[in-house]
């Protein structure tokens, strides 16, 4: 995928289990060059480890409901978190929609719910 999007298209590297530092490592070296990458994970841990590395690289953070909304605002204050990573459970919270961060809604699976929701909200979506 990073090959095929040369640089021109954002893409959303999802950490699913929780790394060691080697390996983070690892993923930093091996998508060097390609500026466009923005590490995400559930495992928050992950993410805090990955910018222990590398000061500037791109992160969000994923959440998905039971989360509480305090603790989406308390995590998004972080100034070195570029975006978070929402179920679209949240797309109806007002809270939430008045963060000042980049969020993304996942995961879209019907074009009915694209066409509801795709107005001013950045979604994820997966066979529409």
């Amino acid at each position: 995928m990073l090959k095929t999007s040369k640089n021109k298209y954002y893409l959303f590297i999802e950490i699913k289990p929780i790394f060691s530092k080697k390996l983070l490592q690892k993923l930093l070296k091996e998508t060097t060059g390609f500026t466009k990458c923005i590490f995400i994970s559930f495992k928050h841990e992950n993410i805090y480890n990955l910018l222990k590395i590398k000061r500037n690289v791109k992160v969000g953070l994923s959440f998905s409901p039971p989360t509480s909304i305090k603790t989406i605002v308390k995590k998004s204050n972080n100034k070195k978190i570029d975006c978070l990573i929402l179920d679209k459970f949240f797309l109806k919270n007002k809270i939430i929609q008045d963060l000042k961060i980049k969020k993304y809604y996942y995961t879209i699976k019907k074009k009915s719910e694209f066409k509801k929701y795709s107005k001013n909200n950045n979604l994820i979506f997966e066979n529409l």
